[in-house]
């Protein structure tokens, strides 16, 4: 019976700990790794409710608006993974770099997507992250995954490709 009681109280500790009980690089590292769509709560305890967020594709304030940006990138995707090499803490600023792998029938003719990036995400005095901003190649992720586009771009940059 102890020995069940003891098994019980591990696993709903380890379970029972929220983004508020990690360091703010484990909680980036948490975030990335369990967002899904199904999990879209994770957003609110992550952020604070006036993030500014800012990446390629724009700038945005608040947190309804960041999980709207997350729906928006989850409905079409069959896979998104954030592999992180490294990180840099300073304070409450944490930098990662990663490399995101993303699946969608909507580019690159359903293959996988591989593009390289990295974060700066400061975190405020309530543990949540205040500002993130998102630097990674747009034409990587998107332009040359679209087939016209994709060919155009692609002969740009072997003509300015050094050997």
């Amino acid at each position: 019976m102890r020995l069940i009681v003891a098994c019980f109280f591990l696993i709903s500790t380890a379970w029972g700990n929220t983004m508020k009980d990690l360091s703010n690089q484990d909680k980036v590292k948490v975030f990335f790794e369990k967002l899904t769509m199904e999990n879209m709560g994770l957003v609110d305890e992550f952020y604070d409710s006036n993030i500014h967020f800012v990446d390629p594709v724009g700038e945005l304030k608040g947190s309804v608006k960041m999980k709207k940006y997350y729906e928006n990138m989850y409905q079409n995707v069959k896979y998104l993974r954030f592999d992180f090499s490294e990180f840099h803490v300073s304070g409450d600023t944490v930098i990662g770099i990663w490399k995101m792998t993303l699946k969608t029938d909507k580019l690159n003719g359903g293959e996988d997507i591989v593009v390289d990036g990295n974060s700066v995400i400061k975190f405020g005095q309530d543990g949540k992250a205040v500002y993130h901003r998102d630097y990674f190649d747009m034409g990587a992720f998107v332009y040359e995954n679209i087939p016209v586009v994709g060919y155009v771009i692609r002969n740009i940059k072997a003509r300015f490709k050094v050997e």
